[in-house]
């Protein structure tokens, strides 16, 4: 239990070196995250409501409505995938613009305390700003870099559902036109 303890510790003592930038980090990068799942979680059950929308031929009425039918699908189901993804990208430069922030910030506080008197150990002045930079700078890349990886294959997850949604769309035209109705 005690390690425990020494965990939290730490924690703490991670979150008060790393200043007010790394509160910001964390905060945006949970949101990321939270955005990120959620969203990958809700492609699976829009995969398979496309995978069992096969039409009967009876079911064909004419090619406008069948494209109405799925263009009103795509909007219910995918359009709200397709305004989160900017969202994601963007919170992954913020946490990697953070983390400079946080450097910029750590630097800042080093040269002040170096200036405002000669009092007290060099190093010591120089090793807290310093620590700031540096575990801000490093929230920042650990929260952005599997953000990016993460994100680069949601982009591919929706493209491959916008390219099943179509290919079902075409075999449901095709199959509207062997049927011999065409734009009737």
């Amino acid at each position: 239990m005690d390690w425990l303890y020494i965990v939290y510790r730490e924690c703490v003592a991670l979150l008060s070196q790393g200043g007010f930038v790394l509160w910001g980090i964390l905060l945006i990068g949970a949101w990321m995250y939270t955005i990120i799942l959620s969203t990958w979680l809700a492609l699976r059950p829009v995969e398979e409501a496309i995978r069992g929308s096969r039409r009967e031929l009876t079911d064909l009425k004419s090619s406008e409505y069948i494209q109405r039918e799925y263009t009103i699908f795509e909007l219910d189901q995918l359009a709200w995938i397709g305004r989160r993804l900017p969202v994601i990208g963007v919170m992954v430069g913020i946490c990697t613009l953070g983390g400079l922030l946080g450097t910029v910030s750590g630097m800042l506080v080093t040269f002040t305390k170096m200036a405002s008197s000669s009092y007290g150990d060099p190093m010591e002045k120089i090793a807290a700003g310093i620590s700031e930079a540096m575990i801000t700078t490093q929230a920042g890349l650990l929260f952005a870099l599997p953000a990016a990886f993460a994100y680069a294959m949601l982009v591919v997850r929706v493209r491959r559902v916008h390219s099943l949604l179509e290919q079902h769309l075409s075999v449901d035209l095709k199959n509207l036109s062997m049927k011999g109705i065409g734009n009737a």
